[in-house]
């Protein structure tokens, strides 16, 4: 059995027993194994940057929920890549996921020991196109690395791309499916910039789950990721995985959340905020679009 394979069967074991139930949207991760590249800098953890990651996304949407991710290292030849395991409800969402991040040595990772703040950034980029409904906000992305940041690929944008395709964008989900059959989706009437018309990329296999890099240039979360820079989630990519999975919206801006102390977390609440601070893949293949480096095709 290959070294994915193991890991498959660690999380099909995993899932039984897990109880659903949360007060609001909540991503609940589990380190599943494997061993960190030896091309990695930085000295950060895999597991603090997951669940950074995580926090973001939980911090845009308002919905009560959960969704089980799995994550963990493996010969991938890419960056990182989502599975999904487990759909269902009404509105139906992915409820229990798998994602892996490349140990080959192939990707040189940079593993930011302080993911909450992005001091080894020193430039941010934010941009606005009008998809049909005016402008919205389409990408942010820190640049200008120092240090051991500079020239690598940043683990904690994978890991918010990955968790963008887990949470909606993901050609195992039933619902991209339908919603995404003409090459892109239209954000709903129930949504902020409702009339949008989000373009999807498309390679040998059709479209994909990622943001058509030609029709949205800029450097959204969920077109792909460049060595030598952060992208955090745009206003759009939480759009679209909100218009897949029958999300509310909470923030169009969120703020990377700094982790609670257990014993006060109980009693904090995330509150609102207005001010940004400053994949199973069918193809083996990493896809240079437009010079942005694509991260498996989010199945």
């Amino acid at each position: 059995m290959t070294a994915h394979g193991r890991i498959l069967v660690t999380v099909l074991a995993l899932i039984i027993g897990i109880a659903p139930g949360a007060s609001a949207l909540t991503v609940t991760t589990y380190f599943v194994g494997g061993v960190p590249p030896a091309t990695q800098e930085g000295g950060g953890e895999l597991a603090k940057i997951v669940e950074a990651a995580a926090r973001i996304w939980e911090s845009a949407y308002s919905d009560v929920g959960t969704i089980t991710l799995y994550y963990g290292w493996a010969s991938l030849g890419q960056a990182g890549n989502h599975s999904l395991i487990e759909q269902g409800g009404s509105p139906n969402r992915e409820a229990a996921g798998l994602i892996l991040f490349d140990n080959s040595g192939k990707v040189s990772f940079y593993l930011d020991p302080t993911p909450e703040s992005n001091e080894e950034y020193k430039r941010l980029t934010e941009e606005n196109q009008d998809l049909g409904a005016g402008l919205v906000n389409v990408a942010r992305i820190f640049s200008s690395p120092v240090g051991s940041a500079a020239d690598r690929v940043d683990l904690l944008s994978v890991a918010i791309h990955e968790i963008g395709h887990a949470l909606g964008l993901c050609n195992g989900n039933d619902t991209f499916v339908e919603e995404s059959r003409d090459g892109s989706l239209r954000i709903s009437d129930d949504l902020p910039f409702a009339g949008s018309v989000v373009a999807l990329a498309t390679n040998a296999w059709g479209f994909t789950s990622h943001f058509d890099a030609i029709e949205i240039p800029y450097g959204a979360v969920m077109q792909g990721i460049n060595a030598g820079e952060r992208r955090i989630p745009s206003a759009l990519d939480i759009l679209a995985d909100a218009q897949i999975s029958g999300l509310g919206i909470r923030n169009l801006n969120p703020l990377q959340v700094l982790p609670v102390p257990e014993a006060e977390a109980a009693e904090i609440e995330i509150m609102d905020v207005d001010k940004t601070e400053v994949a199973t893949t069918e193809s083996a293949t990493t896809e240079i679009f437009s010079g942005v480096l694509t991260l498996s095709r989010g199945f």
